[in-house]
C-alpha cells in the first residue's frame, strides 16, 4: 500500500513538471501569421518633411515690424483638440508681458537667448537666460514673462490643444486705477 501511494506522488509530481514545461515553453504562431506583414496603427498625423526654406513666417506688420512675435503653424491647429507645433520668431528687444496659456506646453529654444520669467509682474531679476539647444516646460495656468533681450529668438513650441492665452493684469495701473 505504502509503494502504491509513492508510486502515485511521484507520478504526479512528473506529469506537473511535464504539464509546467509544457505551458512555460513558447508556442510559435501559425505560419500565416508569420509571413504576414506587420500591421502599423493608423494615425491622424501626417508624414510631414519641411525644409526651413518652407517654413514662411507671416509678414511683418507694417505700424510696427521690429517688435511683433510671428507664429507659423507647423503641425495640427492651437484652436482644436490635439497635437499642434509651432515656431515663434520674436523680434530683438522684445518683453512680453505676464501671461498664462490653457494649455501645458514644451518649448525649445532653436535660435538667440531667450530670457524667461516666472511670475505675475514682469522682473528682470527673475529672468532665466536659455541660450540655443535649450528645453522648458510651461505648465498650464503658470504666469510667466519673457525677453529676446540680446539678438531674435527663435522657439519651437509643442503641445496638446485646445490653447488659449489669458493676459494678466498689470498690478501697476490697478493700483493707479483704484
Amino acid at each position: 500500500m505504502k509503494r502504491k501511494f509513492f508510486y502515485s506522488v511521484v507520478l504526479s509530481i512528473v506529469c506537473v513538471v511535464l504539464f509546467a514545461g509544457q505551458r512555460t515553453r513558447p508556442i510559435p504562431p501559425p505560419k500565416l501569421q508569420q509571413e504576414k506583414s506587420p500591421t502599423v496603427a493608423q494615425s491622424s498625423m501626417p508624414i510631414l518633411f519641411l525644409s526651413p526654406e518652407e517654413i514662411h513666417f507671416p509678414p511683418q506688420q507694417q505700424n510696427n515690424p521690429n517688435t511683433v512675435p510671428r507664429t507659423v503653424i507647423l503641425l495640427g491647429d492651437p484652436k482644436t483638440e490635439g497635437l499642434y507645433v509651432t515656431r515663434t520668431l520674436i523680434p530683438k528687444g522684445k518683453q512680453i508681458i505676464p501671461h498664462r496659456h490653457t494649455d501645458s506646453r514644451t518649448v525649445v529654444v532653436l535660435s538667440g537667448t531667450y530670457y524667461y520669467g516666472v511670475g505675475e509682474e514682469f522682473d528682470v531679476q527673475k529672468l532665466v537666460p536659455l541660450p540655443p539647444g535649450s528645453f522648458l516646460t510651461e505648465p498650464a495656468g503658470i504666469p510667466h514673462f519673457t525677453w529676446a533681450k540680446d539678438s531674435d529668438v527663435l522657439i519651437q513650441t509643442t503641445a496638446i490643444g485646445p490653447s488659449g492665452t489669458q493676459i494678466v493684469p498689470d498690478k501697476a495701473v490697478q493700483k493707479i486705477r483704484d
